[in-house]
């Protein structure tokens, strides 16, 4: 079992996650990255303007997936601004 972390960025701004899930593959933790997508996405308040995109990250800090929420995107510079400000 390894430790996996989701960061959000929403809106163009970083929600870190501190504690993350355990699971006992990289690609259980994709799935699971996925699913929470989906489940923000389906929520009738989200702002589908807001460009959130879910991360998984392995626990040595390796990006290695991530998941745009249906109906927005990220601009190039708040892409890049959440990015930095993770890593």
């Amino acid at each position: 079992m390894r430790r996996y972390y989701f960061p959000i960025i929403h809106n163009g701004h970083l929600q870190p996650d501190e504690e993350g899930e355990m699971f006992g593959s990289a690609d259980l933790a994709e799935q699971y990255g996925a699913r929470v997508a989906r489940d923000i996405g389906s929520d009738p308040e989200y702002d589908h303007a807001s460009g959130t995109v879910v991360m998984v990250v392995d626990g040595e800090g390796a990006n290695i997936a991530r998941y745009g929420v249906c109906g927005g995107s990220l601009n190039g510079d708040h892409w890049a601004e959440a990015v930095a400000a993770f890593n």
